[in-house]
């Protein structure tokens, strides 16, 4: 498959550098990858119809960040390929589809979500959000203990609040490797 990524933004000297997780490379160590810059001069309607499907990936937000991921997104919509949010791509995604986010007091590293038949699954957790009602048409296949949607698919477009590029053991539900298949 030939995955487009998204990447955070890091200040050094005041100059700005795109930056991703050394994660995702041995998570799509059989894959082909494209890093899209977080520049607006750029193409997306090609970089979609060049690309199997979209990870917009996790870190910190910004308003130029979130104007790429937006745009190379909608471009992906519109082509009917599959995107996987993970983390704030999951928090973004959430929230431009009308779902609702809350701030969580009580954040976590390390907890246990719960997936299908009462299956509980180590994930961890490197954020402040949390999704307490998915996009309208989207469907809740992963929850926490307090009845959180941890994940979520509508149609090709898939979410996951966790990093399982972080994960020593990765996993993904089958409803996410369903509809876009690492």
């Amino acid at each position: 498959m030939k995955i487009a990524l998204t990447q955070r933004i890091l200040y050094h000297n005041k100059i700005a550098y795109d930056s991703i997780e050394h994660g995702w490379y041995n998570l799509l160590k059989d894959h082909t990858l494209f890093l899209i810059p977080n520049t607006l001069t750029q193409d997306f309607d090609s970089v979609a119809q060049n690309y199997d499907g979209l990870i917009i990936t996790g870190g910190d937000d910004s308003a130029l960040r979130r104007t790429i991921e937006l745009k190379v997104a909608s471009a992906f919509m519109k082509q009917i390929k599959p995107i996987l949010g993970v983390c704030h791509g999951a928090f973004l995604l959430t929230d431009v589809l009308d779902g609702k986010l809350e701030e969580d007091i009580n954040h976590r590293k390390n907890h246990s979500v719960h997936y299908r038949d009462n299956d509980d699954i180590a994930v961890n957790s490197y954020h402040s959000n949390i999704i307490s009602v998915p996009p309208p048409t989207a469907t809740c296949i992963v929850q926490d203990d307090d009845g959180n949607c941890e994940s979520w698919v509508d149609n090709n477009i898939v979410a996951v609040v966790w990093h399982p590029e972080r994960m020593e053991i990765p996993w993904l539900p089958e409803e996410v490797l369903t509809k876009f298949p690492i």
